[in-house]
């Protein structure tokens, strides 16, 4: 061969190693946009298949993934293996924790693997796939159809498997997330189910009426087909059968049982199945006559409602569901806390007419609970912290005659009270730095300023000066009571339209709708924090998916621009809505501050920058453009741009 054939031959492979390399990168590019989606588990595994023969052209390559106790051949291709299964050795078991990487080469294969198999594949790479501390899966590859495997390929290998194990955690911490979720809809729907319930028996005041009523609650809630209800009965001291229900048996007769309980036996457990026999025996010897009651009840379930000192008040049985299905632990505490409602119900009922001697001296404070009552509507009702904040101030002004007030939350950074709402908006957002007189707040104890020549004292004197018109100051806290007072905010109410400030009766209805807020308004803000630990840096893709760009117009002498758009009118509390008018009409729209938009344009620059500037014609905004090359030729020059 000639000198000058040697250099053509020598130039070509240098081509096709240089197309090979552009394939792969824009085959990973491929991948990575399919891996941004939302997949299932099957979904990545198969496109992980596709991705890797086709990125890799590998000879012969076989795919095996976990199940139970072992891994089993899940896709092959060039070979028809023997080997279905791969039994789980303590090397595999341990790969992720001590190896979790690409493996290269035949002795290190045989470390894992039976000589014989990596024969039959003629396998010289292994590249697995991790999903948290466990091997989920793993590739065994051939050589390459052109060639052995090189450093560049195994580069290719480790990228494929970072992409893969990234997309497989993503999904299986979507998938327990969204079983947490459901979890969460469950206690939501028991907590709307307790609401209305209790309210139901709460005002019903006629006794046989609230028995039929509650034991009606406890099976439709829980779908027992056989549903009894035992109360503990004063005048005879032992507890009484005072309602039954058979879904198929409507028109039956209730029989009545007495049950004497042995006081020697303590109370062990609040939930009893009666299917076990150490719960049944136990029943049996804590009430006379227990085996009776359970036959004629067909119960299958016992749940007690405890009150003080870990008295029995008295018992609810759960027979089999109308649907032959199981109980979930949901539905056993949604009895525990309608148990413990109906008995409330059911001592309100025996002090009726204690309540009617007293109606008219009561109906103002009954207003008021009404009032109350629809407060709550309201706030279950509220998708966000500053619509309940609205509900709450305008249920102050409106029904309870709060003519000067304001809501206030707690900044534990700056250890202040910034105001979120005040009858007077212009006093919204200002601070009320903690004072000697407020500490009590954070302990749960109302403070109260009855003279209003001293509240500079308590808020400051400037702020004090803004109120306007007062009565003095009632601070309500806002609290969760946990294994310490959580401090949440303050009502604080200056002046009411009737009536005085130090009002028992109007302190115990501001403490009441403080109380009713202050876990919402908790929820509300952990939610929004966690869904800003979960939301996305775009600043950051931004600047990595710029970076890529760069490089490409740097390598392959692409066209590149940038246009940024600033919104002078947006701000921290009032984001820009530049990026959703924009995101519809052009690509690569990246919001990365509340006022700064930056738009990646790679080709038809004046045709993009004419749709930007026709749509934000009417908006208080500036718009720079940025060309690669020209204003910045990398992203150090980038980001010194201002």
């Amino acid at each position: 061969m000639h000198y000058n054939d040697i250099l053509r031959k020598i130039e070509q492979d240098a081509l096709n190693d240089n197309r090979t390399d552009l394939y792969r990168y824009n085959g990973l590019l491929e991948a990575i946009t399919f891996y941004s989606n939302r997949l299932t588990l099957d979904q990545i595994t198969d496109a992980a298949f596709d991705f890797v023969n086709e990125l890799l052209t590998v000879d012969k390559s076989v795919l095996y993934l976990l199940k139970g106790n072992g891994y089993v051949l899940y896709k092959q291709r060039g070979v028809e293996s023997r080997y279905r299964e791969i039994g789980m050795t303590e090397k595999l078991s341990q790969f992720a924790l001590y190896v979790g990487n690409v493996i290269h080469g035949r002795n290190s294969l045989a470390q894992y693997f039976e000589q014989d198999m990596l024969d039959e594949l003629e396998a010289t790479v292994m590249l697995p796939l991790l999903l948290e501390d466990k091997l989920y899966g793993f590739f065994l590859l051939s050589r390459m159809i052109t060639a052995s495997f090189n450093e560049s390929d195994i580069l290719v290998c480790t990228t494929l498997m970072n992409l893969f194990n990234n997309a497989l955690e993503s999904t299986t911490r979507l998938e327990r997330l969204q079983v947490i979720n459901h979890e969460l809809d469950e206690k939501i729907f028991n907590l709307f189910a307790i609401n209305q319930s209790a309210r139901a028996m709460l005002t019903e005041h006629r006794l046989e009426q609230l028995y039929s009523l509650a034991v009606d609650v406890f099976s439709e809630l829980t779908l027992s087909a056989n549903t009894g209800f035992v109360l503990y009965d004063e005048s005879s001291e032992k507890y009484v059968l005072k309602a039954y229900r058979n879904v198929f048996d409507t028109m039956g007769s209730m029989e009545n049982f007495y049950l004497a309980k042995n006081p020697d036996m303590p109370l062990e457990k609040q939930i009893l199945d009666l299917s076990d026999e150490n719960d049944m025996r136990y029943f049996c010897d804590m009430f006379e006559n227990g085996k009776e009651l359970t036959e004629y009840l067909n119960a299958n379930y016992v749940v007690f409602i405890i009150g003080d000192s870990q008295k029995i008040l008295g018992f609810v049985t759960l027979g089999p569901t109308v649907t032959g299905g199981t109980y979930k632990k949901s539905a056993f505490e949604l009895v525990d806390s309608l148990a413990s409602y109906t008995y409330i119900a059911l001592d309100n009922a025996m002090l009726i007419q204690t309540v009617n001697r007293q109606k008219d001296l009561l109906q103002e404070k009954l207003e008021r609970l009404i009032k109350l009552n629809h407060l709550s509507r309201n706030i279950n009702s509220a998708l966000d912290c500053d619509t309940l904040i609205d509900l709450t101030m305008e249920t102050l002004t409106v029904s309870f005659g709060a003519e000067n007030a304001m809501i206030a939350l707690y900044d534990e950074k700056s250890d202040s009270l910034t105001v979120n709402k005040a009858t007077d908006l212009s006093l919204v957002g200002s601070a009320i730095p903690f004072t000697p007189a407020l500490e009590p707040l954070k302990k749960g104890r109302i403070v109260f300023e009855p003279e209003s020549d001293k509240i500079s004292g308590i808020i400051g004197q400037d702020l004090a000066g803004n109120i306007g018109n007062s009565s003095g100051a009632l601070f309500i806290p806002m609290t969760l009571d946990r294994y310490e007072t959580v401090f949440i905010g303050a009502i604080i109410i200056f002046r009411l339209k009737e009536g005085l400030l130090s009002n028992e009766e109007n302190t115990l209805i501001f403490e009441t709708i403080a109380n009713q807020v202050a876990p919402l308004i908790n929820g509300f803000i952990d939610l929004e924090k966690q869904q800003n630990l979960l939301r996305q840096d775009t600043s950051k893709i931004f600047l990595m998916n710029l970076e890529s760009h760069v490089n490409d117009c740097r390598n392959y002498d692409f066209d590149l621009e940038i246009i940024r758009i600033t919104d002078n009118d947006a701000s921290p509390y009032l984001e820009s809505d530049v990026p959703a008018l924009l995101s519809n009409l052009v690509k690569n729209v990246y919001p990365v501050s509340y006022m700064q938009t930056e738009v990646i344009v790679l080709q038809d620059f004046e045709y993009n920058y004419s749709i930007i500037s026709n749509v934000l014609a009417d908006r208080n905004v500036d718009i720079k453009r940025l060309r690669c090359n020209r204003d910045f030729t990398d992203m150090d020059s980038f980001i010194a741009i201002k």
